[in-house]
């Protein structure tokens, strides 16, 4: 088959490896897909301080096969969700895509867009509550004691993910989904991704529950300020 294009968008303050993960994970099924950045700006600053250049523009970019909305601080995530261009682009783009989604916090972008309705949803673990919030007005089925780190709804051809290094698993997925299983099998020994990492806290279910604790009054802030943004979309 050809090649799918695969349109990663991004804005000031999304997160480095929310797309820079599905980008390795795509761009390595090897005659698969052809990954480039849509952004309102040529230059993003990532929440890491990195800046990447855009391939195209708002206005002008090839057609979109897969469409992927990475996630980000709040600040960031919030402007997105109030940036009517970049609404537009989504609701534009996405009926004409494949496939259309998002990992992490990107879920709610994708929300503010409409297009997140009628579909199992999932997000970055600490605003999955958040995010639930929506469920009666969107019909999103949103997990409750779990933290997937990703969900494809084959119906509605919607793909979201959990935090962060969850792009990784959740491009791998769409791989096997879209081009099958060996494809799949032949990325993950390609980019040598079989992860034992050194401490086992990466879910909150295993996490111990002073680490669980920390981290969660790290975010209050950050749950707050989306608790708002989602206060406004449900008063819409």
């Amino acid at each position: 088959m050809e090649p799918l294009n695969v349109g990663f968008l991004l804005y000031p303050g999304c997160t480095l490896m929310d797309f820079a993960g599905a980008v390795q994970v795509f761009s390595s099924a090897v005659g698969k897909f052809k990954t480039f950045i849509v952004s309102e700006e040529k230059a993003i600053t990532t929440t890491e301080g990195l800046t990447v250049l855009s391939d195209y523009s708002l206005d002008l970019y090839p057609a979109i096969d897969v469409l992927f909305i990475p996630g980000g601080g709040d600040q960031g995530v919030i402007a997105a969700m109030n940036n009517s261009k970049v609404l537009d682009f989504i609701n534009t783009v996405s009926p004409k895509c494949q496939w259309r989604g998002s990992v992490c916090t990107g879920a709610f972008i994708l929300a503010a867009s409409g297009i997140l309705k009628n579909c199992k949803a999932t997000t970055y673990w600490s605003l999955l509550p958040v995010l639930d919030r929506l469920s009666g007005k969107l019909n999103l089925e949103v997990p409750q004691n779990s933290y997937p780190r990703y969900l494809i709804d084959i119906k509605s051809k919607l793909f979201t993910g959990g935090g962060i290094s969850s792009s990784l698993d959740l491009a791998l997925e769409l791989v096997k989904v879209i081009c099958g299983t060996t494809v799949a099998e032949q990325t993950q020994l390609f980019i040598q991704y079989q992860p034992q990492p050194p401490v086992d806290s990466g879910d909150p279910a295993h996490a111990p529950q002073n680490v669980l604790d920390s981290v969660t009054q790290m975010e209050q802030d950050f749950i707050a300020a989306m608790n708002g943004e989602v206060d406004v979309l449900l008063k819409k």
